[in-house]
């Protein structure tokens, strides 16, 4: 594999053992490997590597309403609208506030859930380190 660098001549490296043929370094290239990167490249370099992160994240444009037609009308989601219309009577309460507590249950669930796996993967790393 040849590849240009900022020596003189090219490097070849070749697998599975390398052998690397070096010669004079240029005087300037010496000056930049040794300068350190300048706190404006950093900072420009934090923003591009955060602005990557976050729209990576970012799906493809969607269509929300097909996906919550299909949602609703999913046998999933009929089952929590039937377990609510049960609570509302169990507890005598309205449909509405039986609702609500379905809702808050399975967000709290979620929640408790994600603090859990989210600790327990800190704890390894941790345990890692001590290694």
């Amino acid at each position: 594999m040849q590849q240009r660098s900022l020596f003189k001549q090219s490097e070849t490296l070749s697998e599975p053992t390398s052998t690397v043929t070096k010669t004079e370094v240029k005087p300037h290239s010496a000056s930049l490997a040794a300068s350190t990167i300048k706190p404006a490249a950093t900072a420009e370099a934090a923003r591009m590597f955060n602005t990557v992160l976050v729209s990576s994240r970012v799906r493809s444009k969607k269509d929300f309403s097909k996906e919550l037609f299909e949602l609703t009308e999913s046998s999933a989601f009929k089952s929590i609208l039937s377990a609510v219309k049960q609570l509302a009577q169990i507890q005598g309460v309205t449909e509405r506030q039986a609702t609500e507590q379905v809702v808050q249950t399975f967000r709290r669930l979620d929640e408790v859930w994600g603090e859990y796996l989210f600790h327990e993967g800190v704890d390894r790393l941790r345990g890692q380190q001590n290694r």
